[in-house]
């Protein structure tokens, strides 16, 4: 997980008070770190502006690495216009324990455990995010390949192919 936002991470999930992450913080050396640490934590605590602006970055976020995979998700069958409204979509309708949650893993294993715990907790939404930000987010067509099936298969529990996705996404990483 991304060291400046894993306290926003533990503030998120329950595990740290808010203002335990924001002591954490003020432990970074580099103050604008710290303030970006303390602003994870006002998003998970749904400060409404914090949130608002979050969401915005995650979009142009989005959007750019899109832009930069764009030959790789072409070869995938992607729509780039339709996977951007889509990620909109899903960003919006987000609070901000879970946008948190979106923004902390710097890996596809990482995702993936944020994924599957979204899962496990009944958040497909924040389920169908990670898989479609993990889309996007790799740089090799076998992992983005299948963040794109486990996104598009999302997210009964029920159906065989979306254990199978979910599956693949789980050996690729093991």
């Amino acid at each position: 997980m991304h060291i400046l936002f894993l306290p926003a991470l533990m503030v998120a999930l329950g595990i740290a008070k808010p203002e335990d992450g924001i002591t954490m913080c003020m432990l970074i050396n580099d103050s604008i770190k710290g303030m970006d640490c303390v602003y994870a934590i006002s998003v998970a605590i749904n400060n409404y502006i914090a949130v608002v602006q979050l969401r915005e970055q995650l979009i142009n976020r989005f959007r750019r690495l899109l832009s930069k995979r764009l030959g790789l998700l072409k070869e995938l069958g992607v729509d780039a216009d339709k996977l951007i409204d889509e990620f909109r979509g899903l960003v919006d309708g987000l609070d901000g324990k879970s946008l948190v949650r979106l923004i902390a893993p710097t890996s596809s294993m990482a995702r993936l455990a944020l994924m599957l715990h979204a899962l496990i907790n009944g958040d497909e939404e924040l389920a169908k995010a990670h898989a479609l930000i993990g889309t996007v987010e790799v740089t090799e067509k076998l992992p983005a390949r299948l963040f794109l099936e486990a996104y598009r298969a999302c997210c009964d529990l029920g159906s065989e192919e979306f254990r199978r996705a979910i599956a693949r996404l789980f050996f690729l990483h093991v």
